[in-house]
């Protein structure tokens, strides 16, 4: 198949890229190296040059997802059969620093993609959610299914919420058909220091010490290539279709066993603090429905997932630069 990838220079995109081109799938790929206002050239340069080492040979269209002119343009020479729309803002709290930007970036430019699947026949409309649709998990008896009702508590959230129902309206009323995936917690190589493993893995190294608030609070850690892999089997499996699924490892961890892990490779302290009241209370995902339907199957617990990050983070040149 021909597959387009909206952020495909991204932290997941670049691990679908490569997974799909293994596949023997003509992947191309549209992306702004769009840095939200947080990542340096020092440290964002190296790792995009990575990325693209590690993805393999695809077709490249630099350009905003939110320009309708440009896209329209990309849609009428790929001709793609399906489309994985990736372009989005990392977390929450970039969110909420750049408000308008975002907006654009989540609404508009989903809009914008949509319509182009309509129009050119897209066979399938890939849409990366998250976990945050949900809002506090505690509100709920057990790990969320995909059938809870969502009730997010940031406009992350609540964009990720917005994006998912256009695809079900462009669905009912264009009949173009889709998958939307809810991951959560990621990290993984190649990442930049924007999420929790990244950030306390920088805060051990250049102090000595790492913030873990809540001492019971749980994340579903999800390595980037188990939930690229969902990606993959969305794109391509015939049970994916018209279907939301969580892609977590499905088994949520308290925070400081990661931080104990980290603590393990770099000596550092752990201190404790109150939880972030920005956040939703998260924990576990129920990730079964696509277990059950599908042969996605992840694997990787954070015992493995962060050693292999931290042996990639700890080779890289620009350290002292944090």
């Amino acid at each position: 198949m021909n597959i387009l990838i909206l952020g495909g220079h991204g932290f997941i995109g670049h691990h679908v890229a490569q997974q799909l081109s293994s596949h023997g799938h003509r992947v191309s790929v549209v992306d702004c190296h769009h840095r939200y206002g947080d990542y340096a050239t020092w440290e964002y340069q190296p790792v995009l040059s990575q990325r693209l080492n590690y993805m393999g040979p695809h077709t490249f269209y630099q350009g905003d997802v939110a320009n309708a002119e440009f896209m329209a343009g990309v849609f009428e020479s790929e001709q793609p059969h399906r489309v994985i729309d990736l372009a989005t803002y990392p977390n929450a709290k970039m969110v909420k620093r750049n408000v308008v930007d975002a907006t654009t970036n989540m609404i508009t430019a989903t809009a914008i993609a949509l319509n182009l699947c309509v129009k050119h026949q897209v066979e399938r409309f890939v849409l990366a959610s998250s976990s945050m649709v949900y809002g506090d998990f505690g509100n709920f008896n057990g790990a969320p299914r995909e059938d809870a009702i969502c009730n997010p508590l940031t406009l992350y959230g609540s964009y990720k919420l917005q994006c998912e129902r256009m695809c079900q309206i462009w669905h009912h009323e264009h009949g173009l058909d889709y998958s939307i995936l809810r991951p959560s917690a990621l990290y993984g190589t190649r990442d930049m220091v924007v999420r929790v493993i990244s950030k306390m893995t920088v805060s051990a190294l250049k102090t000595g010490s790492m913030i873990v608030n809540g001492p019971d609070n749980k994340l579903d850690f999800s390595y980037v290539t188990d939930v690229a892999s969902a990606f993959v089997t969305a794109t391509l499996h015939d049970q994916a279709v018209n279907q939301t699924f969580n892609c977590t490892r499905n088994r949520g961890r308290r925070i400081i066993e990661a931080a104990e892990i980290i603590q393990s490779r770099i000596p550092s302290d752990i201190l404790i603090e109150p939880h972030d009241a920005f956040y939703p209370n998260r924990d576990t995902l129920d990730s079964n429905k696509m277990v059950e339907l599908t042969d996605w199957r992840p694997t990787v617990d954070i015992e493995s997932g962060i050693p292999a990050y931290l042996d990639w983070f700890l080779q890289q040149e620009f350290l002292d630069r944090f």
